[in-house]
């Protein structure tokens, strides 16, 4: 089977993307909705062949393009029809696919989605179930038929992936990736080979979270404790903003310390470092900038080399 495969990048996609091409499967094209496809492509490949989408594409002479808006692409079937593509795949994207061109692949539209569906519908689910401290009831992963309702289709398989906060965000995007895979080398090709049946989704069940700005900014009438804890939950995700008076947007890694009482000043914001006050005391943030994306590569490389150790598998 040859698939369309619409992602963002990412553990989760590259590990979709890895299984299919391992069950026999070959990969048509790769579209991306990223706008800068050049800076997207080179910070993806830092994790290697089997954890990046776009090393993946090089080694199998894979075309990758980023593709425009789908709602308003006239001329997307067009394009899907010259790939010869006879399965779509969403994986870790925020673009929503038309019913027009859902009909081009005649039910063989699927999505993969970062939550145990019904519950966590929407673009961010993972931040959402974190936010709302539910990450250890409906983490996880779920397959599912594409439909005109956003998340509302027939569900084809699950995997349960609670989120361990001692454990942190990147061990469980690991673990959620590496389900995903499963997904792929059984469920999906059942249900593609017409040996597995979806089971529909109740109507009016579940719930949709979706996850506004800001709820991802760090603010000063937080107080400290909260600041912490979002930033040892959300940091290392590249999420969390700092938004100065000056309404200058600033990506926060990790808390560094918490200075003392409040000193009623600005903020102060230099290279590595903002420093604000909280609503109860005066704080310290690292800015996500140099090495903060070189070291979470490290990161990621760490929680990799050690869910294999556990697991017993080789890095393919």
């Amino acid at each position: 089977m040859n698939a369309l495969i619409l992602t963002s990048g990412g553990l989760i996609a590259a590990k979709i993307m890895s299984a299919w091409l391992q069950t026999g499967n070959s990969v048509a094209a790769l579209w991306i909705g990223s706008k800068n496809l050049r800076r997207f492509l080179r910070r993806d490949r830092a994790l290697g062949t089997a954890w990046s989408v776009g090393t993946m594409a090089r080694r199998f002479s894979i075309p990758v393009r980023r593709n425009p808006d789908l709602s308003t692409w006239t001329n997307a079937d067009i394009a899907i029809r010259k790939l010869q593509a006879d399965v779509l795949i969403t994986a870790v994207t925020g673009q929503i696919v038309p019913e027009r061109i859902l009909s081009l692949f005649a039910g063989r539209a699927v999505n993969f989605h970062g939550s145990v569906l019904p519950d966590y519908r929407g673009a961010n689910p993972r931040a959402g179930m974190i936010l709302d401290e539910k990450a250890d009831l409906y983490g996880g992963v779920t397959l599912h038929c594409l439909s005109r309702g956003i998340d509302k289709g027939d569900i084809i398989g699950f995997r349960r992936i609670p989120y361990d906060a001692e454990r942190g965000f990147i061990y469980w995007e690991v673990c959620l990736a590496r389900a995903a895979g499963s997904l792929v080398q059984s469920e999906l090709q059942n249900y593609l080979n017409g040996t597995l049946r979806p089971s529909p989704q109740t109507a009016d069940s579940g719930s949709y979270r979706k996850v506004r700005s800001s709820e991802l900014t760090l603010s000063s009438t937080s107080p400290a404790f909260r600041i912490k804890w979002l930033c040892d939950n959300l940091g290392v995700s590249g999420q969390l903003r700092f938004c100065s008076r000056g309404k200058k947007i600033y990506t926060v890694s990790h808390f560094i310390r918490e200075i003392g009482p409040q000193t009623f000043e600005g903020e102060k914001i230099d290279k590595f470092a903002v420093e604000f006050d909280a609503s109860d005391a005066r704080v310290r943030v690292a800015r996500y900038r140099g090495w903060a994306p070189r070291w979470r590569t490290v990161m990621y490389w760490l929680e990799i080399a050690r869910s294999w150790v556990f697991q017993g598998r080789g890095l393919r």
